[in-house]
């Protein structure tokens, strides 16, 4: 795991991760191989406790992710990772949004997934940007509908001076889509949705692979291609530890 772990990215995150307060008891276990073991878990999808034993015992180790994420450490990782990243790349103004469907056998929260079946699953409903960087991430059942997604991840992205373009597929071709995204002062571009709009021409909107190839990308975390995780809190922060990796790699700090 050195290639994440490097000192500059060490750097970058340990001043977010929470301290353990002074008492009675052991000395708090090193944050680094911690971070280290999550990591490992993240990348190749294995149980918790079959975690190699030179990150530390596997309760320790996922112990503290989980108060980690109930302290809201990843999520605030990801949003330093964004700060960095737009201070390096400077305003955007493009945008694209999806979502795609993973195997949840294990999640409390997932639906019964349209896709597979109906078989339990979950959906990651993602915001980028023109170079692919994730903006927005967060999980929903799988058989909740794409709009009610996009309306969430709308609600977090704040109103701009500046217009700004949202590319989506056809399940977004809607007028409410369309009108909420004014209100942030976004224009959203959607395919055409040929069974809502029988006869008219068909559009597509430009860019699309952009979001298609991130969700390729977050493939290669195997711990969240397929979601084993049995809480959203879990699975969530996992997600956002995932998109922070890639915001730095393509800020520069990751190779």
């Amino acid at each position: 795991m050195k290639k994440y772990i490097s000192d500059l990215l060490w750097f970058e995150i340990k001043n977010e991760i929470p301290e353990k307060k002074a008492g009675p008891g052991r000395p708090e276990y090193d944050n680094r191989k911690t971070f280290e073991g999550i990591l490992y878990v993240l990348d190749c999808a294995i149980p918790w406790s079959m975690m190699p034993i030179e990150f530390g015992n596997y309760k320790t180790i996922h112990g503290k992710y989980m108060r980690w994420q109930r302290s809201g450490m990843f999520y605030r990782l990801f949003n330093r990772a964004k700060r960095y990243y737009h201070n390096k790349k400077g305003f955007k103004n493009w945008f694209a949004f999806d979502t795609t469907s993973k195997k949840a056998p294990f999640a409390s929260f997932g639906g019964k997934n349209p896709t597979d079946r109906a078989r339990n699953g979950i959906k990651y409903a993602v915001m980028v940007d023109r170079r692919g960087a994730p903006m927005q991430a967060d999980i929903f059942p799988a058989n909740v509908h794409d709009s009610k997604t996009f309306l969430g991840a709308l609600k977090k992205m704040k109103k701009s001076k500046k217009v700004r373009i949202i590319a989506a597929d056809s399940a977004f071709d809607s007028k409410l889509l369309r009108s909420a995204s004014k209100e942030k002062n976004f224009a959203l571009i959607a395919s055409t949705n040929v069974r809502r709009k029988k006869g008219s021409h068909k559009y597509y909107a430009p860019c699309r692979y952009i979001i298609e190839q991130f969700f390729g990308i977050l493939s290669w975390f195997r711990g969240i291609k397929t979601c084993w995780a049995k809480t959203k809190e879990s699975a969530l922060g996992f997600l956002h530890l995932a998109c922070t990796l890639r915001i730095y790699r393509l800020a520069g700090i990751l190779r």
